[in-house]
């Protein structure tokens, strides 16, 4: 990264109470859906997202700015791993705008929430990726993620879910 993108980028802290921020969270995943499906995001998303998020007890919103406009976010929620018996940190989202990607963004974004896991005292940070998302696999690896396998064996998970 350069000096110069240094200056222009900044990572912030989401403040759910401030308009601002709410606008740039929601423009920020429409521009992900969009990115990854072609699809905007759902008005009802769009409607129940930040009351949502705001009565979260343990959510976490990091927002990249360059020049004052919103160019990428993380939201992240504590968990707890009852093996390690300490708080964890799951990336439900992050995403960086095609317009900026390249320029060390994800990784500003990645290395924020690390220091909040130590701020917390968090044993992992997990997240999920789609298999063929090869660049954020990519950058995953790069700041040290890998998948997930457990025991002595090394046996590989999966994340698995059931629709309600």
């Amino acid at each position: 990264m350069t000096a110069e993108l240094a200056t222009k980028v900044t990572i912030v802290d989401a403040d759910l109470s401030r308009a601002d921020h709410q606008n740039a969270i929601v423009a920020m995943l429409d521009a992900f859906m969009l990115d990854q499906d072609g699809e905007p995001l759902l008005e009802r998303a769009r409607r129940e997202m930040i009351p949502g998020l705001r009565a979260h007890p343990a959510c976490y919103i990091s927002l990249a700015y360059r020049d004052g406009a919103p160019v990428g976010f993380s939201i992240c929620f504590l968990g707890f791993s009852t093996f390690n018996a300490r708080p964890l940190i799951n990336i439900h989202d992050i995403f960086v705008d095609s317009s900026v990607r390249g320029m060390g963004i994800g990784a500003m974004l990645l290395k924020r929430i690390e220091a909040k896991a130590h701020e917390l005292n968090c044993c992992r940070i997990t997240l999920e990726v789609r298999e063929d998302n090869r660049v954020a696999r990519g950058l995953y690896r790069k700041v040290g993620f890998d998948r997930v396998v457990v025991g002595a064996k090394r046996v590989p998970m999966e994340f698995w879910h059931k629709l309600l």
